[in-house]
């Protein structure tokens, strides 16, 4: 019970610090530490990653951080994904879910470590010239979000950044409001993988206290020192379940 409420501690705050990450520790922890096979754990990780998604943007929105427009066209689009993501899901083994979360997880460890903030922001207002990228940019991270249950926001981020020259904050309390709509809709198909397990409360309480709390603190600490920390973390959790999958 105490190693479940303190994974659920981690996966609220770096959700609500840098606008995503909690799927990609939640999923393993749901099924490594709390023993739920796959479907299960990325059923239940839609959820409460996309519950605690949803109050740590209302926290960025009381900021001034969270640009509603842009994320409605993110959400709209990445439902879309998502609902096509989870569909596909059902025809995939677990064994090759996990495989590919693992690959996706290495992936944006890289992503992160080679991501660099622009030298020029704007209001993040240039939805219109960049909209074909933007949709297409949606669309991919809700399929990722319903095909392996990851929030897409390493996706969601870089391309508010770089395509629109959103600042930093506001990126990732528009990250955070796109992985809420994206995740309560993917979690629709794989509502009937999910069950009632005891195990998982404390997981979900600590992940749903920690993600608006850490928010806020998201204004106050620098950015680029966490993603450094999160993504050689992943790294390494990415070596640990292609090994553990491959060599099962």
């Amino acid at each position: 019970m105490l190693g479940s409420a303190i994974s659920g501690l981690a996966t609220g705050t770096l959700l609500g610090l840098l606008g995503g990450g909690g799927s990609i520790i939640a999923v393993p922890i749901l099924v490594y530490c709390l023993g739920l096979e796959a479907k299960a754990a990325i059923g239940t990780s839609l959820i409460i990653v996309g519950l605690a998604s949803l109050l740590a943007a209302w926290s960025h929105y009381r900021k001034h951080a969270v640009v509603v427009p842009t994320a409605i066209i993110f959400g709209a689009t990445g439902g879309l994904g998502s609902l096509a993501g989870a569909r596909l899901a059902q025809h995939i083994p677990d064994s090759v879910q996990l495989i590919l979360f693992a690959v996706v997880m290495a992936f944006v460890a890289l992503l992160m470590l080679r991501q660099r903030q622009p030298s020029i922001e704007s209001d993040g207002d240039k939805i219109r010239t960049a909209l074909p990228v933007v949709l297409v940019a949606g669309l991919g991270a809700g399929l990722l979000t319903g095909l392996i249950g990851v929030g897409g926001g390493f996706i969601i981020v870089p391309a508010l950044t770089i395509l629109l020259r959103m600042p930093i904050r506001k990126a990732i309390g528009t990250s955070l409001l796109v992985i809420g709509i994206n995740s309560m809709v993917g979690a629709i198909s794989y509502a009937a993988r999910l069950s009632l397990n005891l195990s998982i409360l404390p997981f979900a309480i600590t992940t749903l206290a920690a993600a608006p709390v850490a928010g806020r603190l998201a204004h106050y600490i620098p950015q680029e020192k966490l993603k450094f920390s999160f993504a050689i973390s992943l790294l390494l959790l990415s070596a640990w379940m292609l090994t553990k999958q491959v060599f099962h």
